[in-house]
């Protein structure tokens, strides 16, 4: 085996790893760089047939550096960007970021309520079971992709718990 084809077998073994438990229908999809995690990736279904949506997940991060997620995309979307919901004034609000910081040898959450991905002109109108690649974009330059499977929402609090009965 040459080293060009060591190097490619190498990153694409550690680009992601599925894990299907039996006879259940949950997909957990972990997707790695070097230094970076995605993994517990999900899109909510969106109501209706409307075509926006968010993404959620969680990033961690094993290198001694920050890093920041800086942009995404996801197959079907014209248009990711990355959000966060904020109480203002006794309001929740929700408000574009430029940048979400993943602290050196910690995690961050992309969850309901808080930060997350939005989707923008899918396609199709994405249904609970469906899968949809999801990729961030990091300051460094990396990219790291994951599958995220969608799932009915009820709400901002809606996967709270559902992300504690893995």
């Amino acid at each position: 085996m040459n080293t060009q084809v060591a190097v490619r077998a190498t990153l694409v073994a550690a680009t992601a790893v599925v894990i299907m438990t039996a006879g259940s229908t949950r997909m957990a999809v972990v997707a790695q760089s070097d230094s970076l995690t995605v993994h517990d990736a999900w899109v909510r279904e969106p109501a209706g047939d409307r075509n926006v949506t968010a993404a959620f997940a969680i990033v961690e991060n094993g290198g001694a550096v920050q890093r920041a997620i800086v942009g995404a995309t996801a197959d079907g979307a014209e248009k990711a960007e990355l959000h966060e919901m904020k109480m203002v004034e006794s309001m929740m609000q929700m408000r574009p970021v430029q940048r979400i910081d993943v602290p050196a040898h910690g995690k961050v959450e992309l969850k309901p309520g808080g930060l997350h991905v939005m989707l923008f002109g899918l396609q199709k109108t994405p249904r609970a079971g469906d899968t949809i690649r999801l990729t961030l974009k990091f300051d460094d330059g990396a990219s790291v992709s994951t599958v995220a499977q969608v799932r009915k929402g009820d709400g901002m609090k809606d996967q709270e718990s559902k992300g504690r009965d893995k």
